[in-house]
């Protein structure tokens, strides 16, 4: 395991687990925190085949750190605006950049950048202890790490509009039903869960698992043409693949 205070790294085969490691704030994100995790996804080496994002202590993210962000501001709009891109929206395309996919094991409540930040990940386990808001039109904000378009892709623009606009908290069985979360187990569950399905992940293809995520990325910004013309190069490049191949061989075995 590796420590930068903040952030704790850890390595279990081929899955890396980071852990916001603030717990005496709720690991609220400050722009060191948000610099060093996107550091850390981006600099992943090619044996990582999953990588999992949880909180220490009881929340997984309770939002953006005011005390942190509030010294920022100080500094003028311009300043405000720069580090919100080149950090926290760093973090979002680092994450929807990374080639494997990214679980959110979502330990406690994810409020504002924190539900920001569980959004931007391709998956979603829930433990029954957390809870769900978009909290931040409570300071006067907006959902700056792209949290609106992600809820609506999400769970639709009826109920996105409601998180975002009335910012009210929504119950981990509600983010089930409404498709916010991909899976609610029981707190005692949430590693065991996610250790199942990163081994799942690891079993699969490298190459095609890099190349679907690279597809639902293009899926909220092409046109179903242009994703089309894509998926005809990228397809082809897979099916003469030498995993490809092997896979159709075990099917073949089996059928013989």
């Amino acid at each position: 395991m590796t420590s930068n205070d903040v952030l704790l790294s850890e390595r279990f085969g081929s899955t890396l687990w980071l852990t916001l490691n603030r717990p005496e704030r709720r690991n609220a994100l400050t722009v060191d925190l948000v610099r060093q995790l996107a550091d850390a996804i981006g600099g992943c080496d090619a044996e990582v085949r999953c990588i999992v994002l949880t909180g220490s202590g009881s929340a997984f993210c309770a939002g953006g750190d005011l005390t942190d962000l509030s010294a920022v501001a100080e500094g003028g709009a311009r300043v405000v605006t720069d580090v919100i891109y080149s950090q926290f929206q760093r973090l979002v395309r680092a994450l929807a950049e990374a080639p494997c996919p990214v679980i959110a094991a979502v330990n406690g409540p994810a409020l504002g950048a924190g539900l920001d930040l569980a959004m931007a990940c391709d998956l979603r386990v829930s433990s029954t202890e957390a809870v769900f808001a978009s909290s931040w039109i409570g300071v006067g904000l907006v959902p700056g790490m792209g949290g609106a378009h992600l809820l609506s892709r999400a769970i639709g623009t009826a109920r996105a509009t409601e998180m975002v606009l009335m910012g009210e908290r929504v119950s981990p069985q509600t983010a089930l039903e409404w498709g916010l979360v991909n899976k609610l187990v029981a707190a005692g569950e949430l590693r065991a869960t996610v250790d199942a399905m990163t081994d799942h992940v690891g079993s699969l293809s490298a190459a095609a698992i890099k190349s679907s995520k690279e597809s639902l990325q293009r899926a909220m910004a092409l046109g179903f043409e242009q994703e089309l013309a894509i998926l005809g190069a990228t397809q082809g490049g897979l099916l003469t693949g030498q995993e490809f191949r092997d896979a159709t061989a075990r099917f073949r075995k089996k059928d013989a």
